[in-house]
């Protein structure tokens, strides 16, 4: 079977020029990032769980097709900004993560999927350098040993040896894109861990962050009573509703 030529970042293809440097293409669209991470936001959501938030909202949440795969397990948090590759071409990505600035949160949509890898270690290692502080990447990633030797958390689907290439044919950087059924816009909030991510408005979290703390802490408490022989029925109110919706038990025959 002959060799497929697959153009590359230094081999001129169709689009590029002899030179090897990108031509113009229809197919990129590139707008600017939104506003840099606030201290205040950044304050409002240190150490908040995204399940915490899950006790409150119903959308917004990552799946379980997206597994944490590397990086820090504790909460992340950071204002997204978008990237969307077409195809087998992550030229887009490259510029993307380029342009990264501490606490953007990084979210990459592929769209109709894709078995190859358009993130691995060496964007990692830029992303991590820049401050990223999380990437969510819609499909498989590669590297997984680079990627467990730093501390960026990277979320994705799966594992793959099969890599994009940089082909210059498309792409889109700070647009609206769809990940797992959720639309993400650049300026949106991530909330994340190891368990997954919720995307959140300013103004949703600024009215949830208070209540879903509140909850973290009194979470907290009934642990430490649990653990001291206390049944957790009892102390969440469990107890107290069912004894509400069923009817009393018999009176015993004499």
């Amino acid at each position: 079977m002959p060799e497929r030529f697959l153009p590359g970042l230094d081999t001129p293809g169709p689009a590029q020029t002899a030179a090897g440097k990108p031509s113009c293409q229809p197919g990129f669209r590139f707008a600017p990032p939104p506003p840099a991470l606030s201290p205040d936001l950044r304050a409002l959501a240190d150490g908040l769980d995204p399940a915490a938030l899950g006790h409150l909202l119903a959308d917004g949440f990552t799946g379980p097709e997206f597994r944490h795969l590397a990086g820090r397990r504790e909460p992340s948090f950071g204002v997204a900004v978008t990237c969307r590759c077409e195809g087998d071409d992550n030229s887009a990505l490259h510029y993307a993560v380029s342009r990264l600035r501490p606490g953007d949160f990084l979210v990459v949509q592929r769209p109709g999927g894709g078995r190859e890898a358009c993130f691995g270690g060496g964007l990692a290692l830029a992303a991590d350098r820049a401050g990223c502080a999380g990437v969510l990447i819609d499909g498989p990633v590669t590297d997984l040993q680079e990627l467990r030797g730093l501390t960026l958390p990277v979320w994705a689907t799966g594992l793959t040896g099969l890599t994009c290439k940089r082909r210059y044919q498309g792409g889109e950087f700070c647009g609206t894109v769809e990940v797992g059924g959720i639309a993400v816009a650049p300026g949106m909030l991530a909330v994340a861990d190891e368990n997954g991510i919720a995307f959140v408005t300013e103004a949703v979290l600024r009215e949830c962050a208070p209540r879903a703390r509140e909850l973290q802490r009194a979470q907290a408490q009934r642990y430490g009573r649990v653990r001291a022989g206390e049944r957790l029925a009892s102390l969440n109110g469990t107890d107290e509703a069912f004894a509400r919706i069923l009817p009393a038990p018999a009176e015993p025959r004499r």
